[in-house]
């Protein structure tokens, strides 16, 4: 009797293998399976497809018309199938194809994004995608291949390499510090503009450090933003004076665009992660991507920067 169920892989192979062989010892001997187990996959296929497959004698079996008609489909399927093992061990040795990188807005434009055109310069088979997001991603809900972490990682499902640590300090622009008021100690703060990150883990609040020294002074900004790019511009505008990561300033300092203020007083630091989903083995182009990006992300990230006054 005919029914609409759709016939199973297993069933398929087992028909191709009888088809090919001849036999049902010969088809059994082929896949590894019994011969009872070759017999009852034809069965089923012939009750689901209702109709006759196979003619059977004691020495060999011949196909019917319908029965040639799907053995074409069986050998096409394992035809497929065995092309499945070589393709994705291809696949996985090839440095090519979409990679997904999720990263803050900083890191992304001041880290990531010329590290990445030299890495699609090495390897033009990459199809690099980085997303500059504050909203924290996560590799395998978010569909991305490596994600760029602060402070903590609570995932057993995911690898968190460490990078190392992002430093704090405060920073203003030549100008405004050449008409502003006095900034000796961080109490002189209360008499300045202040331009402060959104996401700053303190909210309004500035701790300072200094050879053990902890100083907190409660700010009142005349600017919140949630991209340092922002609150550079007005930096440099002369607005005012803002606490910064160094990998951010350190671009600013070279250009004479930003000074450092309160020599030696440090704000907060946080660790940094690259995370992923684990995978074993990994992809050719996972590897190239971590040999690529890990050591000079760490050399930019496991050292405290050191500024003038300050010893090392």
């Amino acid at each position: 009797m005919k029914t609409s169920s759709t016939p199973t892989p297993d069933a398929l192979l087992a028909f191709d293998a009888l088809a090919r062989k001849g036999s049902f010892t010969a088809a059994a001997d082929d896949i590894g399976c019994a011969k009872s187990r070759i017999s009852q996959l034809v069965k089923e296929l012939e009750q689901q497809l209702g109709t006759v497959l196979v003619l059977r004698n004691t020495r060999r079996v011949a196909l019917t018309e319908t029965g040639r008609r799907l053995a074409e489909h069986a050998r096409q399927l394992r035809e497929m199938l065995e092309k499945v093992g070589p393709d994705i061990e291809e696949a996985q040795g090839l440095i090519e194809g979409p990679l997904r990188i999720s990263a803050t807005a900083s890191f992304a434009q001041y880290l990531l994004a010329p590290m990445l055109s030299e890495l699609a310069a090495c390897h033009p088979g990459l199809e690099l995608e980085l997303r500059a997001e504050n909203r924290l991603q996560d590799p395998i809900n978010d569909g991305v291949d490596f994600c760029i972490r602060s402070r903590n990682v609570h995932d057993d499902r995911l690898v968190a390499k460490p990078l190392g640590f992002v430093w704090e300090a405060p920073y203003a622009s030549p100008d405004y510090l050449a008409k502003a008021p006095p900034l000796n100690s961080p109490d002189d703060l209360c008499r300045h503009r202040i331009l402060l990150n959104s996401h700053h883990v303190y909210g309004r609040e500035w701790r300072l450090e200094k050879d053990g020294e902890l100083k907190s002074i409660t700010t009142r900004p005349m600017l919140v933003c949630d991209q340092y790019a922002s609150l550079i511009s007005g930096l440099i505008a002369g607005h005012g004076v803002a606490l910064l990561p160094h990998y951010v300033a350190s671009h600013y300092l070279e250009s004479g665009h930003l000074v450092r203020v309160l020599p030696g007083w440090q704000g907060g630091s946080w660790p940094v992660y690259l995370v992923f989903p684990y995978r074993q083995p990994l992809p050719k182009k996972y590897e190239a991507f971590i040999q690529h990006v890990t050591p000079r992300l760490r050399a930019v990230l496991e050292e405290r920067p050191l500024y003038s006054g300050e010893k090392a």
